[in-house]
């Protein structure tokens, strides 16, 4: 099947997105209105925000998706070390974290490989465990922290604490479950090596008490359409989270992604005419405590999934590096998307690298093709400023925003004007298969909360 030329719009697009600032204006924008936190002011200001941009830049149906969710409010925390000497330690709360005191001996678990699980599992029950937010390069996959804070609570833990793997004296924050069983609290690398210092000496104890609340909550997905002209009930997603952590405003994770989400939909609006598919724009409310917007959008629309070809996230879009796509495990597209890259003469890597941590998996769970716009040409093992009170704005490069919009519109354009695209949709047989070679249905076991 021959391919239009788009050789006219590349260099509109080009042109209209170098020459743009407004990324980063709203980058700006929306680190200004402060953390947009699940629950907090800024969130509601900023859904505002973001359905008020949508409809300046041209976007059709711009309408919110409201949902009930598991909320979280931070409180009080104290971590003191008790023996063999008294100290107080900075620390943060972890996300759901709720009303605790309690008071054990500290084993370290070091990177939390399940063999450094197994081979201290004797040892771990009654005890808090400390462990580093890395994953070791030589491991297979990264571990997450939930999958490390699930076998804290199947291993019969009472406590978790968890250490950032870069210096700083930032104390590293990140969601663990509703009615989360066992207090977990963030340290900074500092503050985790002075634990383990004590350690190498004998038996070190340390107490955590936490006062956090756990309640009912709203928010609501914001949604935008670009029509499409030919395959209008075809649809393609480019999707990102716009909320960040309590702790910071959030300005790499996420509101970079959520800026280029509107980039790349200004600049593709203005070649309505020329998309064949539906171009859908929105942006996830509360991903960063349980992928709750994309999980919500999914299910709502569950009797209209066959109709999207195609869903792109943009968890990191904007920061420094040279983004490529991860695919969830959808083979097929590999070849498309190569195709893409070399049609706009852009080196660009395509390859399936399975993610269960970010708004696309709850599309790639339910079949539906997916994957996320990654830095793919070096291994990262820590999330540099993200997670910590240091995600500000003054870290966000205008430049690298509009790359990155400028490659996700040219990209998005061929997937919604080429009609040859690829997708197919897995069954849940499929799906299941997908997440047993990636060495993942052990770690959705271990992520369900345990009954009390």
């Amino acid at each position: 099947m021959s391919r239009p030329d788009l050789s006219s719009i590349d260099k509109a697009i080009l042109g209209e997105g170098w020459l743009s600032d407004e990324p980063y204006r709203n980058v700006e924008a929306m680190s200004d209105l402060g953390s947009r936190f699940g629950g907090t002011e800024s969130e509601k200001k900023a859904i505002d925000f973001l359905s008020a941009r949508m409809r300046e830049y041209g976007f059709e149906n711009v309408h919110t998706e409201a949902f009930q969710y598991a909320g979280w409010t931070r409180g009080t925390v104290s971590l003191e070390i008790t023996s063999p000497q008294k100290a107080a330690l900075d620390s943060i709360s972890l996300p759901y974290t709720g009303t605790s005191d309690v008071e054990a001996e500290v084993v370290n678990l070091g990177y939390g490989t399940p063999g450094e699980w197994e081979s201290n599992k004797d040892r771990i029950k009654g005890r808090i465990v400390l462990v580093d937010a890395k994953s070791p390069v030589y491991f297979r996959r990264g571990i997450h922290r939930l999958e490390k804070y699930g076998r804290a609570v199947y291993h019969g833990a009472v406590g978790f604490i968890w250490m950032r793997d870069q210096g700083g004296f930032l104390a590293e924050t990140g969601g663990l479950r509703p009615g989360a069983e066992i207090p977990g609290v963030g340290v900074s690398k500092e503050t985790g090596e002075q634990i383990k210092r004590l350690m190498r000496n004998g038996r070190v104890r340390v107490r955590i008490q936490t006062k956090n609340d756990q309640h009912e909550a709203i928010t609501a997905n914001v949604v935008g359409d670009i029509p499409g002209q030919a395959l209008e009930d075809h649809v393609i997603v480019i999707g990102a989270h716009f909320d960040g952590h309590d702790i910071a405003t959030g300005s790499l994770d996420d509101a970079s992604g959520a800026a280029v989400v509107l980039e790349a939909g200004r600049l593709l609006a203005q070649h309505r005419g020329a998309l064949a598919r539906t171009v859908r724009l929105i942006c996830f409310p509360v991903e960063e405590i349980g992928l709750y917007g994309s999980k919500a959008y999914v299910k709502e629309h569950a009797g209209h999934l066959g109709q999207f070809d195609f869903m792109l996230n943009l968890d990191g879009a904007g920061r420094e590096g040279d983004k490529g796509i991860a695919l969830q495990d959808f083979t097929e597209l590999i070849p498309f998307f190569k195709d893409v890259a070399r049609d706009m003469k852009w080196p660009m890597i395509v390859d399936n690298a399975f993610g269960m941590h970010s708004d696309m998996y709850p599309f790639s769970l339910a079949g539906v093709p997916s994957g996320n716009l990654s830095v793919m040409e070096a291994v990262r093992t820590g999330r540099d400023w993200g997670h910590t009170a240091a995600d500000t704005i003054d870290k966000v490069s205008a430049r690298h925003l509009r790359g990155d919009s400028i490659l996700v519109a040219r990209t998005m354009l061929r997937a919604a004007v080429w009609e040859d695209m690829p997708s197919r949709h897995k069954t849940d047989e499929e799906v299941q298969e997908v997440l047993r070679q990636n060495g993942l249905s052990q770690v959705l076991s271990l992520n369900r909360p345990v009954p009390r």
